[in-house]
């Protein structure tokens, strides 16, 4: 087992473990004293002041990018208009305006003319509304990448698509996932220029 020097205690504690084990010819009798020993001593790792910092600007430029569900979900705070004045003029479904407040949709899967009479509403700037499309598909973006790495057994549901089965099944049954559609940054831009025309035109 090749270490470096952060793994290589704990791969140290581990051969000792099977070492003595196997002396007393009781190896993978009792799993539970294993975990308890492996797991009972401390992992130490640090990261130089270099490292550390990056990672501090890069959380901070994270955390300071207002998304677009964020910029419409504070707007709709402050606003006089109605939900259902709100509805009725984009033409969003309930169900949409509250995946979009959530950022649980691809800003560009959304008909354009409705997000521009919402953000009209709503009185979010055009720069702003693109910044936080933007800072929306980032962060879809990760999501997806992180649950696409996930083993299959251990993704939500929506991932997996319909039983556990399905590895060993024909998939034409199982509705195609359309997603990945809205999921690259060329269609994001040809949403984004359609939007600044038509937020120019009214």
């Amino acid at each position: 087992m090749k270490g470096n020097q952060h793994t290589q205690p704990f791969n140290d504690l581990l051969m000792t473990l099977v070492i003595n084990e196997n002396e007393l010819g009781t190896t993978g009798g009792n799993l539970e004293k294993e975990a308890e020993i492996v797991f009972s001593r401390a992992a130490i790792a640090s990261l130089s002041s270099e490292k550390t910092e990056l990672l501090i600007a890069k959380l901070t430029n994270s955390l300071t990018k207002e998304t677009l569900g964020a910029l419409v979900k504070d707007a709709m705070n402050t606003s006089v208009t109605p939900l259902p004045d709100l509805h009725q003029a984009t033409g969003l479904t309930p169900s949409l305006l509250e995946n979009i407040k959530n950022d649980m949709v691809f800003t560009n899967s959304v008909p354009v003319k409705s997000l521009l009479k919402l953000i009209k509403i709503l009185n979010i700037s055009l720069a702003k509304a693109t910044a936080g499309i933007a800072a929306t598909f980032e962060k879809l973006q990760t999501e997806s990448r992180i649950f696409s790495s996930m083993p299959t057994k251990i993704q939500p549901a929506f991932k997996k698509g319909i039983s556990q089965h399905a590895q060993q099944s024909d998939f034409r049954h199982l509705k195609q996932d359309e997603s990945y559609l809205y999921q690259n940054k060329e269609a994001l831009d040809k949403y984004t220029q359609r939007l600044s025309e038509l937020y120019q035109q009214a």
